[in-house]
C-alpha cells in the first residue's frame, strides 16, 4: 500500500471536514466564534497528519502545510483550511502514484543501515546476543515494510509465511527464501532470548542478507 489506511482514513475525514469549514459568510469572512475554533483545530489537525506522512523535514509539502497553518488568520481563517485542503488532495494523490513510499523507503533503509551498523560493532566484539538481538528485529521489520509495498498483509502474519508470500510472488528466489528463513530463525531465538539456539556466524548471515534485502527492496 501506498499509504497506511489509519493515515488514508483520517487525510479522508479531514477533507470532509474542510468541505464547510472553508466555507465563509456573506461577506466572504469566518465570524462565527464555533467555526473559527473548529477551524483552528483543523488546521492544527492537517498539520500534524502532513508531518506524519512527510517525514523529511525538508518536504515541500510540509513546509507550505506549516507556512498556511501558521499565524493569525483572523477572519479569514477559512480560507486557510481551504488552502490546506488542496495541499491534502495533491499529497494524497502523490501518494497514490507512490511516489511518497519511496521516499519513506530510503528513509527506512537508511535508518536500518544505522542500526545494522550497530550489530555489526557488536559482531566484531563477539557479543553474539546482543547483535542477534538488532539483526533479527531489523530482518523482520524489513521483511514486513517489503510485503507492505507489495501489498501482501502481513499483519497477524508469522514471519514464515511472508517469506513464503513474497517467495511465491517472485519477489524473493527459492535460495534467497532459505536465506530468509535462516534470519527469521536467528530473529526468533535472539527474541526469545534462547542464545544456545544460534552461533556468532549466523548473525553474520543475518546481517549480510538484511543489508542485501534492503538495498534491493527499499534503497531504489
Amino acid at each position: 500500500m501506498a499509504m497506511e489506511e489509519d493515515i488514508r482514513a483520517r487525510l479522508q475525514q479531514l477533507l470532509d471536514e474542510s468541505t464547510h469549514l472553508s466555507q465563509g459568510n456573506e461577506n466572504g469572512q469566518c465570524t462565527n466564534p464555533t467555526q473559527m475554533q473548529a477551524c483552528s483545530g483543523w488546521l492544527t489537525a492537517a498539520q500534524n497528519l502532513v508531518h506524519l506522512i512527510c517525514t523529511d523535514s525538508n518536504a515541500p509539502y510540509r513546509s507550505k502545510a506549516d507556512r498556511v497553518a501558521l499565524g493569525n488568520h483572523g477572519y479569514m481563517i477559512h480560507e486557510r483550511v481551504g488552502e490546506l485542503a488542496a495541499v491534502l488532495k495533491a499529497l494524497r494523490h502523490d501518494a497514490d502514484l507512490g511516489l511518497l513510499a519511496s521516499v519513506a523507503d530510503r528513509a527506512r533503509a537508511e535508518t536500518f543501515d544505522d542500526f545494522l551498523d550497530h550489530a555489526d560493532v557488536y559482531l566484531k566484539n563477539n557479543q553474539k546476543n546482543e547483535a542477534g538481538v538488532i539483526a533479527g528485529v531489523v530482518f523482520e521489520d524489513t521483511v514486513r515494510r517489503v510485503c507492505r509495498k507489495n501489498m501482501i498483509e502481513e499483519k497477524g502474519n508469522r514471519i514464515d509465511d511472508l517469506i513464503s508470500n513474497l517467495s511465491s510472488k517472485g519477489e524473493i528466489s527459492a535460495i534467497k527464501a532459505k536465506r530468509a528463513r535462516a534470519a527469521a530463525h536467528v530473529r526468533t531465538k535472539a527474541t526469545h532470548a534462547q542464545w544456545d539456539e544460534f552461533e556468532l556466524e549466523d548473525v553474520r548471515a543475518t546481517i549480510e542478507f538484511t543489508r542485501e534485502f534492503i538495498v534491493s527492496k527499499l534503497d531504489v
